[in-house]
């Protein structure tokens, strides 16, 4: 599917990415998928934009933004953007958009705003390894795992189709509580519209993929904004919110091999983080 995004500079020059895969960020930082590190309004990653189809893209603010982003003139957080909604930030304006360009407005990253990228990589790289106690480990080129890696499609022998999707709509309602409850729902939706389809109930299967597609959305998005909001709150040593933010990305990916490279470092950083946390808040106790 291609998805770009068309960025207008505070210095007025005009830029075009792709969006190479289920996501992108946006920021000031190295790091970002989309770096402008001469925008100082921005955060180190101010937005995630991830495409959905002909609908168009979720984008969802970092937490804590200092300049919020405006959609239409109104603050906007998180959400469904149509193609072609134009963002402001500050002086920075931007345009998600699903139309190929032309040979002629196929725009050129100059060589200067390359250096200027590997410079602002290679500070925020210090920054979030620097700090007391053990160093934080680099997520470089580690790709966060799937957390639908792949769903039932055939309905398991002596199961009732009605069964399965009252324990749908059961974990699916304790979602908000436990987001692993929300990951397993989106799996027995998939297996009720199997074995409804089994039955030979062919409208109550499509109700079933209509839920499990509309739950499993959702979950990517949170997914995709929980990291997002981690990796922030790592940039800015925020501990506490870092803590609370690999604590439930873990919970979402505990189906996944321990052995996955992404699933070791995280699990390394979240005790890493925690430890800081403990480490500031009875510091923080001390002084009163």
């Amino acid at each position: 599917m291609d998805a770009f995004v068309e960025v207008v500079k505070p210095d007025g020059t005009q830029e075009r990415y792709p969006v190479e895969g289920a996501q992108v960020t946006l920021g000031k930082s190295g790091t970002a998928g989309i770096s402008i590190p001469t925008a100082n309004e921005l955060e180190l990653e101010h937005l995630l934009i991830a495409p959905r189809g002909k609908e168009g893209c979720w984008v969802s603010t970092t937490q804590g933004a200092l300049t919020p982003t405006l959609l239409k003139g109104k603050p906007f957080t998180s959400g469904m953007v149509p193609w072609n909604s134009e963002l402001v930030i500050g002086r920075v304006r931007m345009r998600v958009t699903n139309r190929r360009p032309t040979a002629k407005s196929e725009s050129q990253v100059s060589p200067v705003l390359i250096v200027a990228v590997v410079l602002v990589g290679a500070l925020a790289a210090w920054t979030f390894l620097k700090g007391g106690g053990s160093a934080l480990p680099s997520a470089e080129g580690l790709e966060p795992p799937p957390i639908f890696p792949a769903l039932p499609t055939a309905c398991p022998a002596n199961t009732e189709a009605r069964e399965v999707e009252y324990r749908a709509h059961s974990r699916g309602d304790r979602f908000r509580y436990d987001l692993r409850d929300g990951v397993e729902a989106v799996k027995l939706y998939a297996e009720a519209a199997a074995c409804h389809r089994a039955a030979g109930n062919e409208e109550r299967a499509s109700e079933m993929e209509r839920q499990r597609d509309e739950l499993k959305e959702t979950i990517e998005a949170e997914y995709a904004a929980r990291r997002l909001r981690m990796h922030h709150a790592l940039q800015t040593e925020n501990w506490e919110r870092a803590a609370v933010e690999s604590r439930a990305i873990a919970r979402m990916i505990d189906h996944v091999d321990a052995e996955n490279p992404y699933a070791v470092w995280l699990e390394r950083t979240r005790r890493i983080v925690q430890a800081r946390y403990e480490k500031s808040r009875d510091s923080r106790r001390r002084r009163r």
